[in-house]
């Protein structure tokens, strides 16, 4: 007796692939990165856990919004993912249409779907992207921009985001691989017009993913209903979680040398990936610009297959390219968020079975 919404919703492929996981598995699959805390950071966590451990007020502690802009204008949420939710609930109504990138993360066509609305893709084919095709029409309440992009790491020029920001729709940037980047910083679409909607968080950037902390940037007209969901769907984020970014933004040396040695090791894990990746599968990919993930073509076989395949005979767990729209179909996302030993070794894996199975 599910409610109608969820009737045809289900766990994402990317949770279906790692459920296959045994402790003998090497996870080149799920997008956490491979962050720990050095000493400061795990003192900064010890100050935070001495604060008030009760509710923030809906929007999150005043203190912490001013520090990521003007007050009025930011909702600190339980995570992105949480951010994303109250956004959709907020707008989407059933029978308008959501623009979403293909291919994509999966949340947003399903966030879609839940509200009612229908989830219509705009390809990114040679994963470009192309402002003109973007199929806007009297229906579309809402176009979501991911740049770093998960699945394919790249990146959005500036000129291109002021275009999709001015196209009439409310515009959804989904900024929380912004501080991953290799060779320039990616441009934000915060205040590029009145119709922005910026999402951020510290989950990738600051391995934080089980401390669910995340923020929403709007104009105010729009901020009132975000708020008001998020209420209903959080009351507030973690205090404990609010007060320790507000720890890593008091300490701006710190947090600037911090990131600066996040893009270092994840600029040599890529390396690593690359690397394995011509050396094992025979396959040379454009370097991702952004975030931690490799979008390999896997053009011999229907990818989620292969994915399954390789995650229970050959013991690696990569993501299948058709769990991020129809455009992934013939790909698979490989995660470079682990040691590059690691990544070494799953991709030789992966090699090893691929060159049994065809000699058998």
């Amino acid at each position: 007796m599910i409610a109608d919404r969820f009737a045809n919703i289900e766990l994402s492929l990317i949770r279906q692939i790692n459920a296959l996981a045994t402790s003998e598995s090497i996870n080149l699959g799920i997008g956490e990165p491979n962050l720990e805390p050095d000493e400061t950071f795990r003192e900064f966590a010890k100050r935070a856990a001495t604060t008030s451990w009760h509710y923030s007020p809906n929007a999150g502690n005043v203190s912490l919004r001013k520090k990521l802009g003007d007050p009025n204008e930011i909702c600190v949420t339980a995570g992105t993912e949480e951010a994303l939710y109250a956004i959709f609930q907020a707008f989407v109504n059933p029978g308008d249409e959501v623009l979403i990138p293909n291919p994509g993360f999966v949340v947003y066509a399903t966030l879609a779907k839940i509200c009612g609305a229908t989830p219509v893709p705009y390809d990114l084919e040679p994963f470009v992207w192309t402002v003109g095709k973007l199929p806007v029409t009297s229906k579309t309440k809402l176009i979501v921009v991911n740049s770093p992009s998960n699945p394919l790491g790249a990146v959005i020029d500036e000129a291109k985001l002021r275009e999709i920001a001015n196209l009439g729709p409310l515009v959804v940037s989904d900024e929380v691989y912004r501080e991953i980047w290799y060779e320039s910083p990616p441009a934000s679409m915060r205040g590029m017009s009145p119709n922005v909607i910026a999402v951020g968080g510290m989950s990738k950037s600051h391995g934080m993913t089980g401390l669910r902390l995340g923020w929403i940037h709007a104009r105010p007209e729009l901020m009132k209903t975000i708020v008001m969901a998020h209420q209903y769907i959080a009351t507030c984020a973690s205090v404990f979680s609010q007060a320790l970014a507000e720890e890593v933004m008091d300490h701006e040396e710190w947090n600037a040398q911090w990131l600066a040695n996040v893009r270092a090791q994840f600029r040599d894990q890529r390396e690593a990936a690359l690397y394995a990746l011509r050396q094992e599968l025979d396959m040379a990919i454009d370097p991702p610009a952004g975030a931690f993930y490799a979008f390999v073509p896997v053009p011999f076989c229907k990818t989620l297959e292969f994915a399954k395949t390789v995650a229970t005979d050959a013991g690696v767990l990569v993501i299948p390219g058709i769990a991020f729209g129809s455009a992934g179909e013939g790909f698979i996302r490989v995660s470079y968020a682990a040691t590059t030993q690691q990544i070494a070794a799953g991709i030789e894996r992966i090699g090893r079975w691929l060159r049994t199975s065809i000699a058998g």
